[in-house]
């Protein structure tokens, strides 16, 4: 069995800003209170009752599921048996050089609160957030809410040195707003799950907004609430009342997940206005008025993965692969690295819906990102669209206006990679020079974490459990992916300083559960958890590299 008595009696020692009970008057005007779901509550006339809570999810009673149980269990000590490890991988990756990671190098897996949480129907007080309005919601999922205790165990017996995690905004503050009261149980839930893994010596690492913005900031023009016009205040508010409580425990701080999604997906380029402010003003926040000393970073993301010229020497596809950073990456690293506004040709295609800054708010949002942080898990090659781009520029009409960029995933008749479940194409050719044009672009002071990359394997979901637990695609990818990083660092000068694979557990990916990136599977019937070879694969390849 693995030795719980093994780990340490106390949280670490080590602190990142003063604890809350010398932080709390810097959030005014805040009270805390629990909600209880109840039938018929009578509290119809308390702005914040019951029955206003209750009233919340009624639009939404159909989109949600009562969990099997609602009690945190505990500890579940992790059997001898399960920590065999399995046969080495039919060849060996990253053996023909002796470079190593370097000193402080953060590696572990991510999860997200929406997708892996659960226990969001009304419980212990938690608010509807877009997931429920958009995707019918994940009320059970792999419940980790109530089961972080297990999960972590698991984590510390397998060697995993660190825990990405999302606190919900909803789970905080059920209605949101500022001035609104703070849920004293999710307070209570994140204040154990962080100091849990302390005592198993597992960092943690904390994403503020994945997805799941309160359902109060709903607008049909955006995927996550970024351009409602009460947003950044209210995100403002609820980061602030987050970093009171826990700044002291916590070394890394994610602002915002893929906030590119609304401008792709919405043609909403001026949310990414709202999400640059609101993320400057909480570091902000932060560093001068609550003297944290900890890190912080946005997740970034392209539409379609690592974006390569189709032919590297033809100066359209040049410009094509380019094009496609400025409307991806650029709106918001631009900003936040540079202090500079976005690229003249988002300005130039975009008009008045341009995101558009003052030099005073470029002064201020620059430097607030102490590093690079992007996620991946695809590649395509781009090119000038059919016409041109003078043409397509011209054509509001086009597809692929206001971008005017073709991806393809076929150069020379080969796939840019391997399919994978879902869908994507994943190449590792493609990481380095991918990664050394960005860090050109937009260097940092802290170097380059790749917060998310991950695998779902190719029709898992009609594996049988052994047949999961034995793939090997997975951990090929991860092993060929971590010795890139080392590549980049050490013969291209690119500085990798973390890498956080998605996903810990098997997760409800928006609506289904086919796309199986866990390392950590789980039984839909009774939540029991088992190791995939892969969790002892990126375990073993990362502390073989160890600093030395």
């Amino acid at each position: 069995m693995f030795d719980e008595s093994a780990c340490t009696e106390s949280p670490s020692s080590t602190t990142y800003a003063p604890p809350f009970a010398a932080l709390s008057s810097l959030v005014p005007n805040q009270t805390t209170t629990t909600w209880a779901s109840v039938a018929s509550p009578t509290d119809s006339t308390v702005k914040y009752g019951n029955y206003a809570w209750s009233a919340q999810w009624a639009t939404l009673s159909n989109n949600v599921t009562a969990p099997p149980f609602t009690t945190t269990a505990a500890a579940t000590p992790i059997a001898s048996s399960e920590l065999i490890k399995p046969p080495p991988l039919p060849f060996a990756i990253g053996y023909d050089n002796d470079y190593h990671y370097p000193e402080n190098f953060v590696f572990g897996f991510a999860s997200s609160a929406v997708q892996g949480e659960g226990a969001s129907s009304m419980d212990e007080g938690r608010g509807p957030s877009l997931a429920e309005k958009l995707f019918n919601g994940s009320s059970i999922s792999s419940l980790s809410y109530y089961l972080y205790k297990q999960d972590i165990a698991r984590m510390a017996a397998a060697g995993v040195q660190t825990y990405a995690f999302t606190i919900s905004w909803s789970r905080i503050l059920p209605f949101a707003v500022p001035g609104s009261p703070v849920n004293q149980q999710g307070i209570d839930h994140y204040n154990d799950l962080i100091d849990t893994l302390i005592k198993y010596g597992i960092t943690p690492i904390v994403t503020l907004n994945d997805f799941d913005t309160p359902l109060y900031y709903y607008t049909k023009t955006s995927f996550s609430g970024w351009d409602h016009p009460d947003f950044v205040e209210g995100f403002v508010n609820y980061a602030q009342i987050v970093l009171s409580h826990y700044a002291d425990r916590v070394s890394h701080w994610i602002s915002f997940n893929e906030p590119t999604v609304d401008a792709i997906g919405f043609n909403n380029w001026q949310s990414s206005y709202n999400v640059n402010i609101a993320h400057a003003r909480v570091v902000h926040w932060y560093r001068e008025v609550l003297k944290g000393t900890g890190k912080w970073t946005i997740k970034l993301s392209l539409q379609k993965g690592f974006t390569l010229p189709l032919n590297a020497t033809n100066a359209s596809d040049v410009q094509a692969a380019e094009r496609e950073l400025d409307f991806t990456i650029a709106q918001f690293a631009n900003p936040l690295f540079l202090g500079q506004p976005v690229p003249e040709s988002l300005s130039s295609a975009l008009g008045n819906k341009t995101p558009t800054y003052t030099d005073a708010e470029l002064e201020y949002l620059n430097g607030t990102c102490d590093l690079c942080s992007l996620n991946f898990y695809s590649a395509e090659y781009v090119t000038a669209p059919p016409g041109g781009f003078d043409a397509c520029l011209s054509n509001s009409s086009s597809a692929l206006y206001p971008k005017c960029v073709l991806g393809l995933t076929v150069r020379n008749g080969w796939d840019v990679g391997v399919p994978s479940n879902a869908g994507r194409m994943l190449g590792v050719a493609e990481f380095r020079p991918f990664f050394s044009y960005v860090w050109s672009r937009w260097p940092s002071s802290g170097g380059i974490i790749v917060p998310e990359f991950g695998w779902a394997p190719f029709e898992a979901s009609a594996m049988t459990t052994s047949q999961q637990q034995a793939d090997l695609m997975a951990s090929i990818w991860y092993q060929s992916m971590l010795n890139e990083m080392l590549k980049s660092t050490y013969e291209d000068g690119v500085p990798f300083v973390g890498a956080l694979g998605w996903s810990f557990l098997d997760n409800w990916e928006f609506g289904e559960y086919a796309d199986k990136y866990g390392v950590v599977g789980w039984n839909a019937t009774t939540l029991q958890r088992y190791y995939k070879r892969t969790i002892f694969d990126f375990v073993d390849f990362v502390s073989a590299r160890e600093a030395v």
